[in-house]
């Protein structure tokens, strides 16, 4: 299944994200993109890609990060529900070619993922020992 990118197919401006998307959560890592010689023969990864589960609109996205924009991305701390953030998403409308039979897809771009809920690190109080 081929993706067309056409000029102009990025939606990001006229959607409210968080009202559209709602609740996002991790289900899973999935193939990362490659670089392709000519002969076809795997490149070096270029982008890691993962699903995740919009509750507002009770779908399946999938979310693409380029490695050239975060080289440092690991998703091995998320595992399924875990609810994330993307850092400045970006989504794109794009023509998935399926045969005889065209779809339009939505897809997502992010320069990065947080777990939610994760407890911030405590906090050093300044001074010394607690005398009573």
């Amino acid at each position: 299944m081929s993706s067309i990118k056409v000029e102009g197919n990025d939606i990001t401006s006229l959607i409210d994200f968080d009202k559209t998307f709602g609740k996002i959560l991790f289900l899973e890592q999935i193939a990362d993109q490659e670089n392709r010689g000519e002969d076809g023969e795997r490149g070096d990864v270029k982008a890691v890609r993962f699903e995740v589960l919009s509750e507002a609109q009770g779908a399946e996205f999938r979310v693409k990060i380029d490695l050239e924009d975060n080289p440092l991305i690991d998703l091995s701390g998320l595992k399924m529900d875990d609810e994330i953030e993307l850092v400045e998403p970006k989504v794109f409308e794009r023509n998935m070619n399926n045969g005889s039979m065209p779809n339009m897809v939505v897809t997502i771009e992010a320069l990065d993922v947080k777990k939610k809920g994760t407890p911030k690190p405590a906090q050093q109080t300044s001074g010394g020992d607690s005398k009573k």
